[in-house]
């Protein structure tokens, strides 16, 4: 997802596999038509205002700055209470997942082998999103694109966490858990981790696909002419 965001921001776009170099305007040219954009701008905006949520709570409990370089200010202050806390806020995260893949998975064509939990969401939360998006451009590439951006950069916040507590040793942030609140944690970030692989990243891949596909075209052409 970080090389994804790179080949968006940066003017002269980025490899997301070695032999594989994503140019920026791919993301901006006109006249790509890619499906179900209110649905994915949607679901974007979503899981961004999640993981706003979920860095807020990380910061208020490990401190701000990276968990696993173990440069977050505050360490130390880290028990059982807040790492009931943290699993709590992760299991938070994890319904709005579920939720995603119940209410848009199957209009997309995401989320499978992605096994979903009995969730909460339900009207409350649903009319929740709805508030947040509402009155935004929804159909718009470029509200999509600016989403993903946002997205990659706030997913992330999961990176660090699983760095925090795979590294060995563990990163201090992490070091004074209690391992069963450490083996839960990682069970958690695994879980959205394989939501973003086989949920956010089928479409985003798929869309990219369809969009290299039309640019070559394009380059064919102009290079015809």
């Amino acid at each position: 997802m970080n090389l994804l965001r790179t080949t968006m921001i940066s003017g002269t776009g980025g490899y997301i596999t070695r032999r594989l170099h994503v140019p920026q305007e791919v993301w901006s040219q006109g006249g790509a038509k890619l499906g179900n954009l209110m649905e994915k701008v949607r679901v974007v905006d979503i899981l961004c205002t999640a993981l706003e949520d979920l860095q807020g709570f990380s910061s208020e409990c490990f401190g701000a700055g990276n968990v696993s370089s173990g440069m977050a200010l505050g360490i130390g202050s880290i028990g059982r209470k807040e790492g009931e806390a943290w699993i709590a806020k992760l299991e938070d995260f994890s319904t709005v997942c579920d939720g995603v893949v119940a209410n848009f998975g199957k209009k997309l064509g995401v989320g499978e082998g992605f096994v979903i939990k009995k969730t909460t969401w339900g009207d409350k939360l649903g009319r929740r999103f709805d508030k947040l998006t509402n009155g935004k451009n929804l159909d718009s590439p470029a509200a999509y694109v600016q989403g993903l951006k946002r997205l990659f950069l706030h997913a992330q916040l999961l990176d660090e966490h699983t760095q925090a507590i795979t590294s060995t040793p563990v990163a201090p942030a992490y070091g004074a858990l209690p391992s069963e609140i450490r083996s839960a944690a990682d069970i958690k970030l695994k879980r959205s981790s394989e939501f973003f692989a086989s949920v956010v990243l089928t479409f985003v891949i798929r869309d990219l696909s369809m969009l290299l596909d039309k640019y070559a075209k394009k380059c064919e052409k102009w290079l015809a002419e």
